[in-house]
C-alpha cells in the first residue's frame, strides 16, 4: 500500500454495527485502487469475517454517488435472483444506519464477507471462462429493467474511448517526469489507431444500441466461485456500475480473462489471447446476454474486446506518462509495462480478426 491504513481501519470497523468481539485485523491484498482488510469477529455462534475498505477518494470524489450506485444496483440485482444461486454483495452499515462512514482517514465502508468461495487471477479452463462469462452477461440481465439514468456518473467519460485518448494526449503535452520519450513507441502506436476509439459511441449515437448499466470492470478475479460446485457465485467490485455500452464488459472480460500472460507481463513473447477461452467467453454471454443484445452488438462483440483492451493501454500509458498518479505501482515502469501488455494484445487481435468473428465462432 502506498499508505497503511491499518491503524485507521482498526479505529473504524468499530463504528459499523458488528456483533461479536474482534478477533483479528488484516491487510487483504486485492485491487488496484482501494485499500482493503478483513476481521474476524467471536460470537457465541462461532466467528463471523467481514471486508472492509478504505475508499480511494481521489480516484471517486463523489463518494455519496458512489455508494449510491452501489446499494441501488444490489437491491436491484438482489430482487431477481430468486432461487439462482446467485448471492449478491451485502453492506453492515454503520452504527448511524448510513453505507459509509468519514473518518480522518477518508471514506469507509464494510461488506459481509462471502464465504466458501474462491477467485482466480488466472483463468484454468474452457468451463471457468464460460462460467465467468455467463455469470456477467447473467449480471446484466438482471439490471435490464434499471433506468440508468437512476444511477449518478460517478466517474465522468470513465468509460468513453475518445476520451481516454484525449487523457494522453494531454499527458504528452505536459510530460510532468519527462517519460514521453521512453515510450515513443507506446505513444506511436496508440496515436496511429485513434480512429478506432470512436466506432462504438459514433454507433450508440446513430441508434444502433443504447446505453445500459454495466458492470465496468469485468476481470476473472471479479466473479466468486463455490468452492464446492466451481460455479460461479457472486459477481463483486461495483465500484463501475454505471451507464455505458453492453460490450464494454464483454471486451474487458475478453481482455483480462483469454490473456496469456498478467497483465504486467515484462516478456512480450508470452502476451497473446487464448482462442480457445475466448471462444467460451463468446459461448457463455450470449447464453445469458444474447436475449437483449442487438445484431449489431453481436456483430461488435470482438472489435469490443481490441477496443476495451485497446482503451486500458491508453489508460495505463497516460498513467505512466502523467507520473503514476492513477493506478498503485510497485516499480517505476510499471505502468508502461501493464501498458505494452495491452497494446501487444491489440495487435495480435488484429492480427488474427476474422478467427475470432463471432459468426466463424459460433460455427465452429
Amino acid at each position: 500500500m502506498k499508505r497503511d491504513f491499518l491503524q485507521h481501519a482498526g479505529r473504524v470497523v468499530g463504528d459499523f454495527d458488528l456483533r461479536g468481539s474482534l478477533v483479528r485485523l488484516e491487510p487483504f491484498h486485492r485491487g488496484h485502487i482501494h485499500d482493503t482488510f478483513v476481521s474476524i469477529w467471536k460470537e457465541a455462534e462461532g466467528e463471523t469475517r467481514y471486508l472492509h475498505q478504505r475508499i480511494n477518494d481521489h480516484v471517486f470524489q463523489d463518494v455519496p454517488a458512489l455508494m449510491h450506485n452501489i446499494e441501488r444496483v444490489t437491491r436491484h440485482v438482489a430482487a431477481r435472483s430468486g432461487a439462482s444461486g446467485f448471492v449478491t454483495l451485502r453492506f453492515v452499515p454503520t452504527r448511524l444506519g448510513k453505507s459509509f462512514l468519514v473518518d480522518e482517514s477518508g471514506p469507509w465502508r464494510t461488506y459481509h464477507f462471502i464465504e466458501n468461495t474462491q477467485s482466480f487471477d488466472l483463468c484454468d479452463s474452457e468451463d471457468r471462462a464460460y462460467d465467468a462469462a455467463r455469470a456477467f452477461g447473467d449480471f446484466q440481465a438482471r439490471l435490464m429493467d434499471l433506468d440508468p439514468c437512476e444511477l449518478r456518473e460517478t466517474i465522468p467519460d470513465f468509460f468513453s474511448s475518445p476520451h481516454r485518448m484525449e487523457q494522453l494526449e494531454d499527458a504528452l503535452e505536459s510530460d510532468p517526469k519527462g517519460r514521453a520519450a521512453i515510450a515513443a513507441e507506446e505513444v506511436r502506436f496508440a496515436l496511429d489507431r485513434k480512429p478506432m476509439v470512436s466506432v462504438i459511441e459514433g454507433r450508440i449515437r446513430a441508434g444502433a444500441f443504447p446505453s445500459r448499466v454495466v458492470h465496468g470492470d469485468t476481470k476473472l478475479n471479479n466473479v466468486l466461485f463455490d468452492e464446492a460446485t466451481g460455479k460461479a457465485m457472486c459477481i463483486v467490485d461495483l465500484d463501475t456500475c454505471m451507464p455505458a455500452y453492453s460490450l464494454y464488459d464483454f471486451g474487458d472480460l475478453v481482455r483480462f480473462t483469454a490473456a496469456t500472460s498478467s497483465e504486467d507481463e515484462q516478456d512480450l513473447s508470452q502476451v497473446g489471447t487464448n482462442l480457445e477461452l475466448y471462444r467460451a467467453l463468446v459461448a457463455g454471454y450470449l447464453d445469458t446476454a444474447g436475449s437483449f443484445l442487438t445484431p449489431t452488438e453481436v456483430e461488435l462483440m470482438p472489435f469490443a474486446a481490441r477496443l476495451v483492451t485497446f482503451t486500458i493501454g491508453l489508460r495505463f500509458l497516460t498513467d505512466y506518462v502523467a507520473g503514476d498518479v492513477y493506478f498503485k505501482t510497485e516499480r517505476e515502469s510499471h505502468n508502461l509495462d501493464r501498458a505494452r501488455v495491452q497494446l501487444a494484445m491489440v495487435r495480435g487481435m488484429e492480427e488474427r480478426e476474422r478467427e475470432m468473428a463471432v459468426s466463424r465462432v459460433r460455427r465452429g
